[in-house]
């Protein structure tokens, strides 16, 4: 009856009872105060796209989509809880749990809901991602979910804009919306190509001509390396795990400073659908597993330039994806967080070291494909992905949407058979197949994949060395027992060599004694 969108969540409640998020589509995070059953009913949307927090305290319950809120109504909360420490240092594991950096405070588990009476607290899960049917891939079948739901992503009345990359999902974003408004001249797209990172204003550039669309590139004005991090940081209240976050950070801020509302992003594409590298051995072993020879023939060749591989140098990784995971060893690429953190600190978590970052079995799922999509979907990637994004966008008032995380979208792409993702060795095989009549043949037919924009090794060794190097030397940092005693020697030798991969763990060393002085 009103003109708040919020009454429907009232209305649906009110007919449904805790049901009633069957019956929504989207993000949400809400809570409902049942007067008449004096019950507190507190709901996150599937897949975790906008954030929850949940702190016992005393007798108290504290609900919060931000954990400053929650340490700002007692300090005593703010404890910092060892193990997530430990993950994000030695692994570089962020929200791949429940837990977060403080001991107290936990997030609401998505596609949940918690409920507290005087009966107690009960918790249902309301929704689970479950493969069934593994249907032949049909390309316009699926070109059709795509556009329903850009379609109900595009529902606005206040100005909206897109995010555009050299890449396949932000460009078929903008294209597909661009065919779904009113007006192309409507629809607006940003884009920037920060220091030090691949120039992808060639393919950008493709997909702005062949739209027509409004486009822009933005200048990303960067404030004072150090200031802006400690901005960034307080907008998270945990740490994040690189220097893309802050340009992630500047893109969304001039956006909103020009009067974006709404900004569609591609995050989830390469999760959803399989994009990244890393997927491919266990796609091959699992079509070999399966005894699908041809199709593990044609990947296999094919893959020669996904990978920028010969098949031979391909098939040993294969070899060696199997022998860890019917060894259970921990698979930590980078390894590089040993050198720093001292042998005391590791021994007293030498559970998380040994940890494998693979999928162990792949259970129910049926093959460890997809077992490896949903440990990036619901654990090791797109948690992290999410926060990042929203704490990003919200900072500036920008409602950040993730249409490739629509969960009827993924449901979708999840009953199609596992080989479809990545046949004939090409990484998200049926967007690639999908968009052929939709984006200019040189995005599409793309195998190079680009990282998130911003370096490490610039940020770490030039904008922010004298800040690490004060860290180093500090009497707090000698003291403590976490590092190792020649950190400030390596740190001094990897500027001059500018090691890439310990820039990564000299990153988390800055994140962590700058959430922790800062407390």
């Amino acid at each position: 009856r009103g003109d708040c969108d919020t009454e429907v969540l009232l209305r649906a409640y009110i007919e449904y009872g805790v049901n009633c998020v069957d019956h929504l589509r989207g993000m949400f995070a809400f809570v409902v105060w049942d007067r008449r059953h004096q019950t507190l009913h507190v709901f996150r949307d599937r897949l975790g796209i906008k954030p929850f927090y949940i702190c016992r305290y005393g007798e108290s319950v504290i609900l919060s989509s931000e954990i400053k809120s929650i340490l700002a109504y007692s300090p005593k909360l703010g404890k910092f809880n060892q193990k997530t420490i430990f993950k994000y240092l030695a692994r570089g594991w962020v929200d791949n749990s429940n837990a977060t950096f403080y001991e107290d405070i936990s997030a609401v588990e998505p596609a949940s809901v918690v409920s507290f009476s005087n009966r107690g607290i009960q918790k249902k899960i309301y929704w689970q991602l479950n493969p069934t049917s593994q249907r032949r891939f049909e390309p316009d079948e699926f070109l059709n979910c795509f556009k329903e739901t850009i379609s109900l992503h595009l529902r606005s009345d206040v100005p909206l804009a897109t995010t555009l990359s050299g890449g396949m999902d932000s460009s078929s974003i903008t294209a597909v919306a661009s065919q779904q408004r009113d007006s192309r001249e409507k629809l607006h797209a940003f884009s920037v190509i920060p220091p030090q990172t691949l120039d992808e204003s060639p393919w950008i550039d493709l997909t702005v001509k062949s739209t027509g669309i409004k486009h822009s590139y933005l200048d990303l004005e960067i404030p004072c390396m150090s200031t802006l991090f400690d901005e960034v940081l307080g907008i998270h209240d945990e740490p994040f795990q690189s220097s893309s976050c802050l340009y992630q950070y500047l893109l969304r801020r001039q956006v909103g400073e020009l009067g974006i509302k709404v900004l569609l992003v591609g995050e989830g594409g390469d999760e959803v659908l399989g994009g990244y590298r890393r997927l491919f051995y266990p796609f091959l072993y699992s079509l070999r597993q399966d005894k699908r020879k041809i199709e593990f023939e044609k990947a296999l060749h094919g893959g020669k330039d996904f990978l920028g591989k010969d098949t031979s140098t391909i098939l040993r990784g294969v070899e060696k994806y199997e022998e860890l995971i019917q060894s259970g060893q921990s698979g930590q690429e980078n390894t590089t967080a040993y050198e720093i953190l001292s042998d005391e600190y590791c021994n007293e978590h030498r559970e998380i070291i040994e940890a494998p970052a693979y999928p162990s079995s792949a259970n129910s799922i049926g093959n460890y494909f997809f077992a490896h999509l949903y440990q990036h979907l619901f654990s090791m990637d797109i948690p992290y992905v999410l926060r990042m994004e929203d704490r990003n966008s919200m900072a500036h008032g920008v409602e950040s949407r993730v249409p490739f995380l629509d969960h009827q979208f993924v449901e979708h792409a999840f009953s199609y058979d596992y080989a479809a993702f990545m046949q004939g060795g090409s990484n998200k095989n049926m967007l690639r197949q999908a968009m052929h009549q939709v984006l200019h043949p040189e995005i599409l037919h793309r195998k190079d994949k680009s990282p998130r924009p911003g370096s490490n090794t610039h940020v770490v060794y030039g904008d922010l060395r004298t800040r690490i190097s004060g860290y180093l030397e500090s009497a707090s940092f000698r003291e403590s027992s976490i590092w190792k005693d020649d950190c400030p020697e390596l740190f001094n030798q990897d500027c001059m060599t500018q090691n890439s991969e310990r820039a990564e763990m000299w990153f988390r060393l800055l994140s962590y004694c700058s959430l922790t002085q800062a407390s």
